[in-house]
Formats: structure tokens, C-alpha cells, sequence
């Protein structure tokens, strides 16, 4: 293994969002669903209430995960070794699928910057770099030096980070009930190089859920289980910079059980999977960091697995309680739950797939300047008005327009142009669609400097 200096790209998590691509890809995410028996589908949900599902619109195994990248859908079927490409734009025509290794269980796959895919392998000791056009497997490298005693490491979830891939080394000994042996990292393989990095040594062991970009774009947030049914673990903070893993920042005793799944959306908001002590599984919301853990929701027995955020306000799960199975959305700030009933999207949920990329920026590099709000014109407004910002350029800004007392009645998402000038059309109706009164009400952008305007019909 080669240890050259790292050539760190830190994902800008405030750049990251849902990217518009064709055919309305924006307005609709994917859900994996499966009985676990026969096979398993890919639904389409629309991003808006009344969250309409086109059922079983593809295909998948019973065991399938899934990643969005530069418009396409890439399901990697774990147990039949194989990678499907969707295409949302063609409502989720099957494009190709290839396998990448008959005995092979593929767990994930990455992308880096020239659009080369990497698949990490679960129940063999080898990392793949995938040609997802032609269909082949184009190189591999051993990670072997990263097993324990049983000679596998279970590498399973990555992250892709500039021309870096981070990749969960869990480090379970098969020959002691799966149990943790120790010394779990995150690998790091340099996709210029061709080649593995030092590791990152975790705090906990068992790193199992899914990571994610820290909020503020230099960190990755990587939860452990350790031994299950024991509070020994938690969701710590790796410092890309330092290629360190630090304090938890959220414990399991503090969550009240093991984290399946969890986002962060912002410095004050964390949303999280538990299963308790007694399988029992719960959505919470919690302050990453230290302060209040909050039940959302609490299911019957091990139905919930999977919560995912949309980038913007929406936070999805994916609950599997037998009769009542389907995918539920939440505000992801103020934990209101959206939808009356979960939406039915045929067998039952497994994972939700938002349509997301990230950008990437030098470590060093200083941060965007702050977005400025022009004055709303026409004022007042009868009822429409122009919400003008500057910012960076290419910088996507969130607007709330509020009421006097703060409350906020609509939320938009607008992106600056190449020379940092943006605007949105603002109609005059709130979230729901209504009109609202005439009164005096604020825009807000990015949770910070505000202009006010008049609203008269």
C-alpha cells in the first residue's frame, strides 16, 4: 500500500442538493422495495403531496441498494452480483445490467469525478473498479491486509469524496458470531493513484449504516454498532483533513438503541433508525453534538430501515410494519409528520433513493461569501413579486418567505447563474397552495438576511 500524501477534495455540503436532470428527474426519488423472497421493485414517488408512486416501474433483486449519479439510477443487486442502470428519464428503462463476478456480493457502488465506478464486496476480499457503459470490470485490488483473523475485512458502504473513495471495513470474525474483532476503519483508495491510502481508525466498531457528508463539507459522519445490545458505539465525526476520527457525537446510549440508518441535515438537526434492546425500532430526531433526542415515531417490532433526507426539507422512511407498509415524509425541521397514511409502493419499503449529487472544493479553500437579498420588486405586491440575491455563482440558496411572527409559509430553492445573480417569482401562495392575506410578511434567504415586502389583493 502506498502512503503518499492525501489528495483530499472536500465535498461542499452546502453545494450539495437535488440536481434537476431530465424529464422531471427533480420531482421524483426511488424506492426499493422487497419481500426478501422472490424479488424486489423499484417504485417512483413524486416529490410533492400527494406523493403519487408508479409501482414496480423496474424490476430488482430481493436484495438491491441503490445510488444516484449524473442522472441515472445504478441498482447494485447484492445476491445476484449484478449492476442494473436505470433511466428515470425513460421511466426507469432498464438501460444494461452486467455482473461483476459470479459468487461475488457486491455492496455498493461509487463514482468519482471522470465518472468512474468502483464496487465495494462484501463476502470477498477484492475492490472493483466497473465500466458501467460497456459492462465489465476493468480492474481490482485486494483488501485482504485490512481482514481480520477469518480473512475478510466486509467492506460494505462508501463515499466518494473528490478523487477519494471511503469505503466501511467492518472487521466482523465469522468464526465468533459475526462479532466485532476489532480495529474497524474506513478505507480510503486514491482513484488518481490507483491505490489504497492510509486507513482511518474508527472510534467504535462495526461501522453499519450508510455515511454521509458532515453539513459542513469536511468531515464524513460514520456510525457504529459494536456488539449489538450493548450501548458501545455511536455516530462519530472523521476529520477529512486529518484523516481522524474523533468524539461521538452521538452515543447509541443516548439514542436509546443501535443506528440503522441516520442524516444530518443541517448543524442542529440529526434524524436516525434505532433499534432498541428489544428489536423494537424508532425514528428520532436529535442535535449532533449533545442535546435533545426526540421520538418521532415508534414502530410495533423491526419495521423501520431506512431514513433519507431529500437535500432540501423532506426527510423520508421507509416503514415495513406488516399491513401497513409504504413510505412516510416528514418536514425534516420541525419533525411534522406530511403524509396521513404511508404511501403504498407495493411490497414493502427497503430503501429511499433522492436524486442528489455533491460538488467537491479544495480543502483550504475559502468558503462562498454569504448570499445577499435585494429588495422584493414590485413592492407591494399584487400579488406576485421578484425575490433578486446575489451569490456565488452556481451557489443554490434556500428562500422562506415568513410572517411577522417567524413562522414560515413557503420555502423555495433557487440557483445563482454564472454571474452570481439569481431570482425567484414569488406568487402569493403559501406551502399548501392557498393565497395569502394581505399583510407584511418577510423573505428570509439562506436562514439569514431578510427583506420585507407588502402582500395586497
Amino acid at each position: 500500500m502506498s502512503t503518499p500524501k492525501r489528495r483530499i477534495l472536500v465535498a461542499a455540503a452546502a453545494l450539495c442538493g437535488l440536481l434537476p436532470g431530465t424529464a422531471g428527474a427533480w420531482d421524483e426519488l426511488l424506492v426499493l422495495t422487497t419481500d426478501y423472497a422472490t424479488y424486489g421493485g423499484a417504485t417512483v414517488v413524486e416529490r410533492r403531496a400527494d406523493w403519487e408512486a408508479e409501482i414496480d416501474a423496474a424490476t430488482v433483486t430481493s436484495d438491491a441498494v441503490a445510488r444516484w449519479h449524473d442522472g441515472l439510477y445504478y441498482v447494485v443487486n447484492r445476491g445476484a452480483a449484478s449492476i442494473q442502470v436505470l433511466d428515470p428519464a425513460q421511466g426507469l428503462a432498464e438501460l444494461r445490467q452486467f455482473s461483476v463476478g459470479v459468487g461475488r456480493t457486491p455492496h455498493d457502488i461509487a463514482f468519482a469525478p471522470d465518472g468512474t465506478a468502483y464496487v465495494s464486496c462484501y463476502d470477498e476480499a477484492v475492490f472493483l473498479r466497473v465500466d458501467t457503459v460497456a459492462g465489465a470490470v476493468t480492474g481490482n485490488w485486494s483488501t485482504a491486509a485490512f481482514a481480520d483473523a477469518d480473512g475478510l475485512p466486509e467492506t460494505s458502504w462508501m463515499q466518494a469524496v473528490g478523487n477519494l473513495i471511503y469505503v466501511t471495513c467492518q472487521r466482523l470474525d465469522r468464526n465468533d458470531w459475526w462479532n466485532p474483532a476489532g480495529g474497524s476503519r474506513l478505507l480510503v483508495f486514491d482513484t488518481v493513484a490507483g491505490d489504497w491510502l492510509d486507513p482511518v481508525m474508527l472510534t467504535g466498531q462495526n461501522p453499519y449504516a450508510q455515511p454521509h457528508m458532515t453539513p459542513d463539507g469536511r468531515g464524513l459522519h460514520v456510525a457504529t454498532t459494536g456488539f449489538w445490545l450493548t450501548p458501545d458505539a455511536g455516530l462519530e465525526r472523521v476529520d477529512l483533513v486529518t484523516g481522524q476520527s474523533g468524539a461521538y457525537v452521538a452515543t447509541e446510549q443516548e439514542l436509546g438503541g443501535e443506528i440503522l440508518s441516520f442524516v444530518v441535515a443541517g448543524p442542529a438537526h440529526g434524524w436516525c433508525v434505532v433499534s432498541d434492546a428489544a428489536f423494537v425500532t424508532h425514528l428520532k430526531t436529535f442535535v449532533p453534538g449533545g442535546g435533545a433526542v426526540t421520538t418521532i415515531a415508534s414502530a410495533g417490532g423491526y419495521d423501520y430501515v431506512d431514513v433519507s433526507w431529500d437535500g432540501e426539507d423532506l426527510v423520508y422512511l421507509c416503514d415495513r410494519s406488516v399491513g401497513a407498509s409504504g413510505l412516510r415524509v416528514f418536514d425534516a425541521w420541525t419533525g411534522v409528520e406530511l403524509t396521513p397514511a404511508p404511501v403504498a409502493v407495493g411490497r414493502p419499503p427497503f430503501m429511499c433513493v433522492p436524486p442528489e449529487e455533491c460538488g467537491a472544493t479544495a480543502v483550504g479553500t475559502s468558503p462562498p461569501p454569504p448570499a445577499v437579498l435585494r429588495a422584493p420588486w414590485p413592492n407591494p405586491a399584487n400579488p406576485r413579486t421578484r425575490l433578486a440575491f446575489a451569490a456565488a455563482p452556481g451557489a443554490r440558496v434556500r428562500l422562506d418567505v415568513c410572517d411577522l411572527r417567524g413562522r414560515v409559509l413557503r420555502t423555495a430553492r433557487a440557483t445563482a447563474g454564472a454571474d452570481g445573480e439569481g431570482v425567484y417569482l414569488f406568487d402569493g401562495l403559501d406551502a399548501r397552495g392557498r393565497p395569502l392575506a394581505s399583510g407584511t410578511y418577510r423573505a428570509v434567504i439562506d436562514g439569514a438576511a431578510s427583506r420585507a415586502f407588502t402582500l395586497v389583493r
